[in-house]
């Protein structure tokens, strides 16, 4: 899986790159295989003034079903990555979860009209 990162306003540090790419890699191993990359950015909202503004986004695209997208604000960095990686294998089990049951349904539904057809060449 390929992390991506990204820092706006502020420089990113290697401990900091590490962090996160740790983070993403451990958060989202289990689905790595179906998983093409994750993108981070990390953004500090007021610069200098402080407050709650360290953000981080994540966006995951996933084959061959949409992407995800996952942001969380505060004051810490690292509590904003942590939360946001959480939020975002949450996200990725669940589209993942429902994108098989859609798959299923689908060849359920093939299965039973083939045999529909079958039943009613046997029957002429």
């Amino acid at each position: 899986m390929l992390v991506n990162i990204q820092s706006r306003h502020f420089s990113l540090s290697e401990a900091l790159s590490k962090y996160v790419k740790t983070k993403v890699q451990i958060m989202l191993g289990r689905y790595e295989a179906k998983i093409i990359r994750a993108d981070v950015s990390l953004f500090d909202i007021n610069g200098p003034k402080g407050g709650e503004d360290k953000c981080c986004k994540i966006v995951v695209k996933i084959n061959g079903a949409s992407s995800i997208v996952v942001q969380e604000t505060s004051e810490d960095l690292y509590d904003a990555i942590n939360t946001c990686s959480r939020r975002g294998r949450r996200a990725v089990k669940r589209q993942l979860s429902n994108h098989v049951r859609a798959r299923r349904k689908i060849k359920e539904i093939l299965l039973l009209i083939s045999k529909e057809a079958e039943l009613k060449n046997t029957l002429t």
